[in-house]
């Protein structure tokens, strides 16, 4: 059983947009942060109990040792949501430290004309792609020897794609994006990577 200090230093809160077009992105990151030994956490987890959605990012983030911030979503209607989240985790970085955060775009050079306050931070570029997610990943906060093959966490990816649409079906769902789900897929990615050895059961 991992300590608190263990767990948090393992766990990635990940601040990206929920929508349809996301899924596979969205799942590509649970795929890769599991195949590296990390453990994708989100606000999906926990239950509203009277708190509130904010009460509820802000314990989450606080939890974990870093967060991943995908601002790639700049069309209409406007999202606010991601900036927001990310300038707490700035905050706490700059003001508690012991936080770390990396932010995610589609295209290169467009931060700093949508958000020029971060000019200086280099975000990592994905393409829209699950494969460009799966490499941003691995650069940013895979160990600097005995990663996994990048084909590891990819063929994990594709076993996890292919059964989002049945675990939708199963829990009634029109996305991926429930708490019921992102167990089942955490819990799925958990046991290929140990399958394929690259995390201990």
């Amino acid at each position: 059983m991992p300590s608190t200090r263990e767990l948090r230093s393992r766990s990635v809160f990940l601040n990206v947009p929920f929508d349809k077009t996301y899924e596979s992105l969205f799942i590509a990151l649970v795929s890769s942060l599991v195949a590296i030994g990390r453990v994708p956490r989100c606000v999906l987890e926990l239950p509203e109990l009277g708190q509130g959605r904010l009460a509820r990012i802000l314990r989450l983030i606080r939890s974990c040792g870093v967060s991943i911030h995908d601002l790639s979503r700049v069309g209409l209607p406007v999202r606010f949501n991601m900036p927001f989240e990310l300038g707490i985790a700035v905050a706490l970085a700059r003001v508690q430290g012991g936080h770390k955060f990396i932010v995610l775009e589609a295209e290169r050079h467009r931060l700093v004309r949508t958000l020029s306050d971060v000019n200086g931070i280099d975000p990592g570029i994905h393409g829209g792609k699950s494969s460009g997610v799966v490499s941003c990943v691995f650069s940013h906060l895979g160990r600097p020897h005995g990663n996994p093959p990048v084909e590891e966490a990819t063929s994990i990816f594709r076993k996890l794609q292919s059964a989002a649409p049945n675990l939708k079906k199963t829990h009634g769902r029109s996305s991926i994006y429930s708490r019921a789900i992102f167990r089942e897929l955490f819990e799925s990615a958990i046991r290929l990577a140990t399958e394929r050895n690259l995390v201990e059961g």
